[in-house]
């Protein structure tokens, strides 16, 4: 009697695998489509993405992470991308695009490798002899970066997100104060706020070095300007306490109530004196502060503000000294933080702020973005906060590279002579590896509306006599890009070519997906719905 072996299940009922080739396919499919959903965006001559939300709120913009964190891709594949752009845009700044479409122009070759019958070790292993040697490339090719060379890294880096009338001092301004407030090269971001005002031209955007408070002065009688400035920070409410559990107080007459409506005011007024007695001549409260107690503080002199946002009281302490203290009767002088001018400023129309300026701590950064509407700002902030991260970087170690393509085509050039040093099929896996970085600029080229083959040829001629020739996609040409003052950070370039080849290989490496089966949605099953793993 011949006994049948009962097949063994183990993935869950409704689960889906997908192996081998297909599942190498799906994956590259996925990459690439982001890839070229992005690529049109690419450089200052690139479109913008038009992003309606569930709730019908319209977002536009050319930022790589953005589109992708709001179209919210399904594909695990495509999430990784996701992943990659949003590790860029906190470590990096700018380049959230590029990596993406970089990442999709390296599987795009790879799946021609792939046809050919190459076996993916080997395109793993020439992918990553071609990092080696494109990272080498951008150490030969990289120039040292004083102030000039920083601002035009921050200039490169703002151009084309947005329409600042007045770029040039825009991207001096901020690396001025950038470099002033770095420390041993490090740049604290959580001390820079941007804050947006609609309603003004962009000329009229401040960057200084300072803190500015979203509040006004509580009272019209409190001083609006204050020097030498003794600062408080707190967490404690200045008003009467709250009687807790539903206690109450029974009162037999009305002299009484008088009586604990004087014991309250007495509790305020000696909680004032705490904050005199410490010197304080300006308070921060993140909590509330009742009309008695306000008539208190403007008695003291002090320049006082309630209900301050978290982020604003934590800026606010790295930037006095100031601690932030939970209960004012524990208050001590060394709590108290220092500044030296801290003044209440009309912004815009009705906009009131309170400014922090002097610090006794260096490193805090203060931008009022204007535009005439939501649109213009939002683009103007992500501008500078790409141009903040491209010359953050910059300055870590010093070095810029040519930008507009250059350093792309430089390496592309320099691959493919390293490719014939190889007998084996690595050859072709390397010069596959420079046909996905030239284009780079054929992308840069097209999205400014320039012929890619013109341009192709009169790049490759122009790198043989200057590794500096890239795509001026303002002028339409073919120029030197230092020249120009066209450059990006090289360490940010560096980075960027390591974690996009890293991101590719690691979805080659991947036969095999297994997707677990949708939780059912209220009412049952959707029919009809396509699994977003296949």
């Amino acid at each position: 009697m011949v006994q049948t072996q009962q097949p063994l299940i183990v993935l869950a009922d409704g689960s889906t695998r997908t192996v081998g080739s297909q599942a190498t396919k799906n994956n590259i499919m996925a990459a690439k489509l982001l890839s070229n959903v992005l690529i049109t965006t690419l450089g200052p001559r690139g479109m913008d993405k038009m992003l309606i939300n569930t709730i019908g709120d319209i977002k536009i913009t050319n930022d790589g992470y953005t589109i992708l964190k709001e179209t919210e891709p399904d594909h695990p594949a495509a999430k990784m991308l996701v992943d990659l752009s949003k590790m860029q845009e906190e470590e990096f700044g700018d380049g959230t695009t590029t990596v993406v479409v970089l990442v999709g122009e390296l599987l795009k070759q790879a799946e021609k490798l792939i046809d050919q019958g190459l076996p993916i070790s080997t395109i793993v292993k020439g992918f990553e002899k071609a990092k080696q040697k494109t990272i080498e490339v951008l150490d030969d090719i990289a120039i040292d970066a004083n102030k000039e060379e920083l601002i035009n890294i921050a200039r490169t880096s703002m151009s084309g997100k947005g329409s600042f009338t007045n770029l040039d001092s825009m991207a001096e301004n901020l690396v001025t104060i950038l470099l002033n407030v770095a420390e041993n090269g490090n740049i604290d971001k959580d001390m820079i706020k941007i804050r947006k005002i609609h309603g003004e031209g962009t000329a009229d955007t401040e960057i200084t070095e300072s803190v500015s408070v979203d509040k006004n002065v509580l009272e019209s009688e409190m001083p609006k300007d204050v020097k030498d400035a003794k600062i408080c920070l707190l967490q404690y409410p200045i008003d009467a306490r709250e009687l807790q559990n539903s206690a109450k107080i029974i009162l037999s007459n009305p002299g009484e109530y008088q009586e604990y409506l004087d014991k309250e005011a007495k509790m305020l007024e000696e909680e004032v004196q705490k904050l005199v007695d410490c010197g304080v001549n300006v308070l921060f409260n993140n909590k509330k502060i009742s009309d008695l107690g306000q008539h208190y503080l403007t008695k003291a002199g002090i320049l006082a503000a309630k209900r301050v946002k978290q982020g604003d009281l934590e800026r606010l302490s790295k930037a006095t000294g100031a601690n932030i203290v939970n209960n004012i009767r524990e208050l001590t002088p060394e709590d108290i933080g220092e500044a030296g001018h801290v003044y209440e400023k009309w912004v815009f129309e009705n906009r009131e702020y309170i400014f922090v300026e002097e610090c006794k701590n260096k490193g805090t950064l203060n931008i009022m973005v204007h535009g005439s509407t939501k649109h213009i700002t939002d683009q103007l902030e992500q501008a500078i906060n790409d141009a903040i991260g491209a010359v953050s970087q910059a300055i870590k170690n010093n070095k810029a590279i040519p930008g507009g393509g250059a350093s792309d085509i430089a390496a592309a050039k320099v691959l493919r002579k390293y490719a014939n040093t190889f007998k084996d099929k690595r050859q072709l896996v390397i010069k596959a590896y420079a046909d996905a970085l030239e284009q780079l600029p054929l992308a840069l080229a097209k999205n400014a509306g320039m012929d890619i083959i013109d341009v192709s040829t009169e790049l490759i001629a122009a790198q043989e006599k200057s590794t500096n020739m890239g795509v001026n996609v303002i002028k339409r040409e073919v120029r030197d890009m230092k020249e120009d003052h066209i450059l990006e950070s090289q360490i940010s370039k560096k980075e960027m070519v390591d974690s996009c080849t890293e991101i590719a290989v690691e979805i080659l490496r991947i036969d095999d997906v297994v997707a677990s089966r949708p939780e059912t949605p209220v009412g049952g099953d959707m029919p009809g719905t396509p699994n977003p793993y296949m």
